[in-house]
């Protein structure tokens, strides 16, 4: 009777000859450099279709499923809470609306995205009455098993032409402005936004008629310590790479690397995450080709409603001393010299 490929290795690999244990060795290379093959055929032609694709990517249990773990990991770990409720009952935002949800501020590792918001795009709609993406950058959509996860919770590259096509279908998108430059200047003790100059989103959200939805995650900057040594060095890092943080000071403030994961590169335990809701900010009808003082008076309007949503809930949700000193802005030309300036003083 003729045997199985299976039972045909099995035999190969309990052979206690030194042919058979070649030949088993051999077999296990084989069906490994086939499985690679396998998943770098996927990773090339399957995952860059899908960073700028509008529309569900995979199945949708698999998405909650595991979105759901890193969600009651943070539930669990972190002092997290969300004001979605009390937000909509003051008029904040309408979910049945198209919006731009717009979060600051980075941090180390934009956690309140990757452990929260990631779940609610997956489950969406939750938050909203529509879809919800999340923009990230390119280079997260590049890692084998982070892309797919990314995917799976509606993450999409965060460039021109994907954010059109996604808004066209009446979706809604969170985006981060700040990106790595604001990622590489966290610091525990001042909160600091930043944006480039050209104010994209504004423009963005300006063409399309949609509401900007200004978001602050307090305490996200204080989930891991930073220093001033080390700050310089990813800055001088990102400057020479254009890649975000190198090291951080993990738990007990030791300095480790995203390179090698680790139990240190856990957010500090029980430390608050409070994510608000500020004012929604009108940006008119529809314009394809707004003028720069359109561009400026909308972004100064949002501008007041993030000050306010700051200045609402400093107090309460950031740890002592760091609300009292206020929230400062970066509005930087390219990748020329910047310096960030307190807007406490600029509220109106």
């Amino acid at each position: 009777s003729s045997l199985a490929p299976g039972a045909i290795l099995s035999a190969f690999a309990s052979s206690s000859s030194p042919a058979g244990l070649r030949v088993g060795l051999l077999m296990w290379k084989l069906i490994l450099l086939l499985l690679v093959g396998l998943y770098a055929a996927w990773f090339y032609f399957v995952i860059p279709p899908s960073r700028g694709r509008a529309g569900l990517w995979g199945p949708r249990w698999l998405a909650v499923g595991a979105s759901s773990l890193f969600y009651r990991f943070g539930c669990f770990w972190l002092n997290w809470t969300i004001d979605t409720e009390e937000a909509v009952k003051k008029g904040r935002f309408d979910p049945d609306k198209q919006y731009l949800m717009v979060w600051h501020p980075h941090g180390a590792f934009t956690i309140a995205a990757f452990y929260f918001f990631s779940h609610f795009a997956a489950r969406s709609p939750m938050i909203f009455n529509k879809t919800l993406y999340c923009a990230v950058a390119d280079l997260l959509l590049s890692i084998p098993g982070l892309a797919e996860y990314l995917l799976l919770c509606n993450a999409r590259s965060a460039n021109a032409l994907s954010m059109n096509s996604i808004l066209k279908t009446g979706a809604c998108i969170a985006l981060q402005p700040g990106g790595i430059h604001e990622q590489v200047n966290t610091d525990h003790l001042q909160e600091k936004v930043s944006f480039v100059a050209r104010l994209g989103f504004v423009r963005l959200a300006i063409k399309h008629g949609v509401p900007l939805l200004p978001v602050y995650a307090f305490g996200e900057n204080q989930l891991f310590p930073t220093s001033s040594w080390l700050r310089a060095f990813n800055v001088w890092f990102y400057n020479a790479t254009k890649v975000g943080n190198l090291f951080i000071h993990g738990m007990f403030g030791i300095p480790v690397t995203p390179l090698i994961p680790n139990p240190l590169l856990l957010p500090g335990y029980k430390k608050g995450l409070h994510v608000r809701y500020g004012q929604a900010v009108d940006v008119g009808p529809p314009d394809g080709d707004p003028s720069e003082e359109k561009v400026q008076e909308v972004f100064q309007k949002y501008k007041k409603a993030l000050l306010d949503l700051f200045d609402e809930h400093k107090m309460e949700c950031l740890p002592p001393g760091v609300g009292e000193r206020g929230l400062k802005v970066d509005v930087r030309v390219g990748s020329g010299r910047s310096g960030f300036q307190d807007l406490s003083a600029k509220k109106k």
